[in-house]
């Protein structure tokens, strides 16, 4: 439960992210349509609004979800397709197969399995697979091939972006779990040391009531004996004497001072 939470945590964060910093990347982007390509700046700019529109709702959705305790792999995935339809349109309307837009194919990529923490092998393959087959199949629908060197060569290029991406997300991912494994092992071993900690002062705290106890029958005992007691040392200087032998030695002696008054050379 403790390493299933901070993943959940870490993919609310890192899904916020996606679309706070996708929103003004994909307007800001929209000088490079200006420049590159004028004919087509009103079509792009409005596919960069209706996505940027989408990725607000997505973010709030996102938000949702972390109130109610929901994987939001769905919300990513979703702002993932939407941004990499988009950045296909474009391709077709410009260039197609040679279009300089197959460039943000590959950012989509980095950007995504860069951010993307989704701790399965199985949803880092669905996803790469989707982005790949969103770039590749209109191309070979729609578009009229006429360079099958850059077709090729574009191919070849966005597969090992995506495989090194498959790769490095996944070791990255198992890094972490790992990381979260060994911090909970800690924990678990901190709050033993302290559960240990806390018997062994209820222990200590019992046992120093017992010798509390012991002391103070051992005490009544001496001090209410019927029997005088003396106690010495190896030397036999008097320490202590009990009630009855200090009673005794004042009606004894003729000075009538207690025994525990006597000075020690007597």
């Amino acid at each position: 439960e403790y390493i299933f939470n901070n993943k959940l945590s870490l993919s609310y964060y890192f899904t916020k992210l996606l679309f706070i910093y996708g929103i003004p990347i994909i307007l800001m982007l929209s000088l490079l349509d200006y420049f590159v390509t004028p004919e087509n700046f009103f079509k792009f700019f409005i596919y960069r609004i209706i996505t940027s529109c989408v990725f607000l709702v997505l973010y709030f959705i996102n938000n949702k979800l972390k109130d109610r305790n929901i994987d939001p792999i769905s919300v990513f995935f979703t702002g993932t397709l939407v941004v990499t339809v988009m950045v296909e349109m474009m391709i077709l309307s410009f260039g197609g197969h040679q279009s300089p837009y197959y460039a943000g194919i590959i950012i989509i990529s980095f950007y995504v399995f860069g951010f993307l923490p989704v701790f399965s092998l199985k949803r880092i393959i669905i996803l790469a697979l989707t982005i790949y087959s969103i770039y590749f199949w209109p191309i070979i629908l729609f578009d009229n091939i006429t360079n099958i060197r850059i077709f090729f060569s574009n191919n070849i290029f966005l597969i090992a972006c995506i495989i090194i991406g498959i790769i490095w997300r996944y070791y990255n991912d198992k890094l972490f779990t790992d990381k979260l494994s060994l911090e909970y092992d800690l924990a678990q071993d901190k709050k033993q040391l302290a559960d240990y900690s806390h018997q062994l002062e209820d222990m200590v705290e019992e046992r120093t009531k017992e010798l509390r106890k012991s002391e103070t029958m051992l005490k009544s005992l001496y001090e209410n004996a019927n029997d005088g007691i003396v106690i010495t040392d190896t030397e036999g200087v008097i320490i202590d004497v009990n009630k009855r032998a200090d009673r005794k030695s004042t009606r004894l002696n003729s000075s009538h001072i207690p025994l525990s008054r006597m000075p020690s050379s007597a």
